[in-house]
């Protein structure tokens, strides 16, 4: 099963969209559930992908990088609001992730899948 999650994450994810889709009648706050909880397994996937390439244990680097989306979005949000939403912040925030992470895992994919080949 780890071999799928982190090779085909994109097939999951879309698992996950289809039942959501067929639980909820809007299909737009069904897509935003998909993403919000794909984040997780978009975030394993980049951290055992880049594990393997690097050969060390840099999940807490990718963490620690993915943690500062949030100070940073609360910055931009300040300067551009005047006003700190948390609940905003925190839903941005985690959007944001999902579309880093997307393609940094086809990024880190192609490169795994790439040096594989020269082995």
């Amino acid at each position: 099963m780890l071999v799928y999650i982190v090779s085909f994450p994109l097939i999951l994810w879309f698992m996950v969209y289809m039942i959501l889709r067929k639980i909820m009648p809007k299909s737009i706050n069904a897509f935003k559930l998909a993403c919000d909880t794909g984040v997780v397994l978009w975030f394993y996937a980049c951290g055992v992908l880049l594990e393997a390439i690097v050969g060390t244990e840099v999940f807490l680097l990718l963490l620690a990088a993915c943690c500062a989306i949030f100070p940073i979005h609360a910055i931009w949000q300040r300067i551009r609001y005047e006003e700190v939403l948390f609940r905003k912040m925190f839903v941005h925030g985690w959007r944001l992730l999902f579309l880093l992470l997307v393609p940094t895992h086809a990024v880190l994919f192609a490169i795994g899948v790439a040096r594989e080949m020269i082995r």
